[in-house]
């Protein structure tokens, strides 16, 4: 009997019994979520505005003002794709916002925004080794690096994310989160945001992505956007503070009973079991 049993367990493929499934906690598949979609998520945009339409007039000519349909679709994809996980956040600004409106603990939110930083890297470093550095390489930055358009640029770049916030928290985190629509609203609000904006700032409202598009092109020898950096971290977090104070104006913070208290730190002692 027991020889019959040994033999179906060697039935099983060779990795099956030979390598170990690798289990992460819920923090470690949050972590890598949010790293792996921002890595995705800055690699399409890098290799978008690179390449779109560079066949579809002369086959040298870029036609760059369709990076943003590919841009805005694949993060619908990454949003449908990892929203499960992580809230398919991708973005420190939106991170921000869930924060201020405590939809995470403060500790999650430092690890998501170094997972989406070091993942936006990794996605901007690949698309140059792909592209080489003698073509262009794309980076957000002020219009013609003029210091009259910083005001505008950083105007734009405010009002933008904090709709794009808006859009994430009303969707995603609001009392219709269980919608089957979240991924789609948030992807086409980044799609219509860079075509309206783009030509201002570069049409980021993500610092993952600006960090990581600027440093690369830094690297590969023009580190001209870099000057400007400090705007694509102040702007969003401006507007993602306006987007997290006009929610909690619009969702009141209902009373809460005793045993909705008692409820409530059950789920916070819980939480700290990863």
């Amino acid at each position: 009997k027991y020889d019959d049993m040994a033999e179906i367990e060697d039935d099983r493929p060779f990795l099956a019994r030979k390598l170990p499934l690798l289990k992460l906690s819920l923090f470690q598949a949050r972590f890598l979520a949010e790293g792996i979609g921002s890595f995705i998520f800055v690699m399409t945009i890098s290799l978008a505005e690179s390449n779109c339409g560079k066949s579809a007039i002369n086959g040298t000519t870029h036609t760059r003002n369709l990076a943003p349909i590919a841009i805005g679709f694949m993060l619908c994809v990454l949003v449908f794709s990892f929203g499960y996980i992580s809230g398919g956040h991708f973005n420190p600004a939106v991170t921000l916002g869930v924060l201020l409106i405590r939809g995470i603990r403060i500790e999650l939110a430092v690890a998501y925004w170094i997972a989406q930083c070091v993942g936006g890297l990794i996605g901007a470093t690949y698309a140059v080794i792909a592209n080489g550095t003698t073509k262009h390489i794309p980076a957000p930055q002020v219009y013609k690096n003029l210091a009259q358009y910083v005001v505008t640029a950083f105007v734009a770049e405010a009002i933008f994310t904090g709709i794009l916030v808006t859009v994430v928290l009303h969707c995603a985190c609001s009392s219709q989160k269980n919608n089957h629509f979240y991924g789609l609203a948030i992807g086409m609000c980044v799609l219509a945001a860079v075509y309206a904006v783009g030509g201002v700032s570069g049409g980021s409202f993500n610092p993952a992505v600006a960090f990581s598009l600027q440093l690369v092109k830094c690297v590969s020898g023009n580190c001209i956007p870099l000057m400007h950096l400090w705007l694509y971290f102040a702007a969003p977090a401006a507007g993602a503070t306006g987007a997290a104070v006009l929610f909690k104006m619009t969702h009141p913070a209902p009373k809460e009973t005793e045993e909705d208290k008692e409820k409530k730190a059950m789920l916070n002692a819980a939480q700290t079991l990863y």
